[in-house]
């Protein structure tokens, strides 16, 4: 798989999180885990995922504050 369609597969994940867990701290804990496994296998391309659910992003910001960009 190339890191293209990992992106891609991220922002499945987001959304059916964002869609199956309401509890926000929860949610976060997921995206951790999530952002944890992408990256242990060299994806670099979730900051494509931005803007698909407030809480991924908030959570983003606060793992990596330098690469942080409102778009």
């Amino acid at each position: 798989m190339g890191w293209g369609s990992g992106s891609r597969l991220a922002m499945r994940l987001i959304k059916a999180a964002k869609e199956t867990i309401s509890n926000e701290e929860e949610r976060v804990n997921f995206y951790d885990e999530m952002i944890d496994a992408f990256e242990d296998a060299d994806c670099d391309t979730l900051d494509e995922c931005l803007g698909d659910d407030p809480v991924f992003d908030k959570h983003w910001e606060t793992r990596y504050p330098d690469d942080w960009s409102e778009e």
